[in-house]
C-alpha cells in the first residue's frame, strides 16, 4: 500500500530517495506566493544579539542563511542524513555559531507531550518553513519573554477543473481549506500563546509541461506505487492541450504566514 503523503514513513523514504528537503519537478511562480515572503520576514525579525530555533530544520538552509545575522542558531529536524548535511554545510562555511540536533518533537516521541531541544528560555526567534505543528504546544517554555514565533504553512492542493481527469493514482482528494488556521490557533490556545499576525497567498504554480505536472504527483512515490511517465503521458498531454494556457497548466497554491508573540 503507498504511504500517505507527508507521514512520518513517507519523510523516512524521502530521504533515501534525495539528497535533502527539496522539489524535483520544474515549475513557475509569480512573486509574492508566500515562500518567497517567509525568507524576508525571518530577516526583518534578527538582530545580532538573538538566539533562535529553526524547528525542523531539513538540510539547513535558512538556519545557514540567517546565522551571520544572530547570535546563534539551533536548527533540529528528526531526519538524519538531513542534519549531517546541515551540519557538514556549517563546517564548511566555517560557522561557529550554528548548533543542528537530529530530535523528534513530537508528542507520540515524548510520552503525549511534544517537547522541544532546549532549555527553558532559550530563544528570542522561534521559526518552521513548512514543518509540523506540534512544536507550537512547547514553544512558550524555550521563548524568552517578547520572543516571536514565525512560521510559512502550506494549505491543501486544491481541487481543478481537470482533476478527474487524472490517472486515478495520480489525483488528490480535496483538503479543507480554512483547515490551517483553527489548527493553529488550537495549538497556541493549548501553548497559552494567541495569534498576533495572519497572512494569505494565493498565486498560481505553472507546469511547463505534462513531465513537470507528472515530476509534481508523483513526488516522493517508488515505481512500484504510480504507473511511469509513458503509461499516462497522453492523459497528461490531453489535460494540458485542453486546459494551459500560454504560460502552462495552472494550479492555486495557497501558502500561509503566521505569527505570535510570547509575552512579555
Amino acid at each position: 500500500m503507498p504511504l500517505l503523503p507527508h507521514s512520518t514513513a513517507w519523510y523516512d523514504r524521502l530521504a533515501t530517495m534525495q539528497q535533502g528537503y527539496s522539489y524535483n519537478w520544474e515549475s513557475h511562480f509569480d512573486p509574492w506566493h508566500g515562500e518567497d515572503v517567509y525568507r524576508p520576514m525571518v530577516h526583518q525579525h534578527l538582530h545580532s544579539d538573538m538566539d533562535v530555533l529553526d524547528i525542523a530544520c531539513a538540510q539547513g538552509e535558512v538556519a545557514l542563511e540567517i546565522a551571520p545575522s544572530c547570535r546563534s542558531v539551533v536548527g533540529y529536524d528528526r531526519i538524519a542524513t538531513w542534519i549531517h548535511m546541515a551540519q557538514r554545510a556549517a563546517h564548511e562555511r566555517g560557522l561557529t555559531n550554528t548548533t543542528f540536533l537530529c530530535h523528534d518533537s513530537s508528542i507520540e516521541a515524548n510520552g503525549g507531550r511534544a517537547h522541544l531541544p532546549a532549555a527553558e528560555a532559550a530563544f528570542d526567534l522561534l521559526i518552521c518553513g513548512k514543518g509540523p505543528f506540534h512544536w507550537i504546544e512547547d514553544a512558550r517554555r524555550v521563548a524568552r519573554p517578547g520572543a516571536v514565533l514565525l512560521m510559512l504553512v502550506p494549505d491543501a492542493t486544491p481541487l481543478t477543473a481537470w482533476t478527474e481527469q487524472l490517472p486515478e493514482p495520480l489525483r488528490w482528494q480535496a483538503g479543507d481549506p480554512h483547515w490551517a488556521r483553527p489548527a493553529i490557533e488550537q495549538r497556541l490556545r493549548i501553548g497559552q500563546l494567541s495569534l498576533h499576525s495572519w497572512w494569505s497567498f494565493d498565486v498560481p504554480e505553472l507546469f511547463p509541461d505534462a513531465e513537470a505536472l507528472y515530476s509534481w504527483r508523483t513526488w516522493g512515490s517508488t515505481p512500484d506505487e504510480v504507473p511511469s511517465f509513458a503509461e499516462v503521458a497522453a492523459d497528461l498531454e490531453r489535460i494540458f492541450t485542453r486546459y494551459a494556457g500560454p504560460r502552462g497548466l495552472e494550479i492555486r497554491r495557497r501558502r500561509h504566514i503566521w505569527k505570535a508573540i510570547v509575552p512579555k
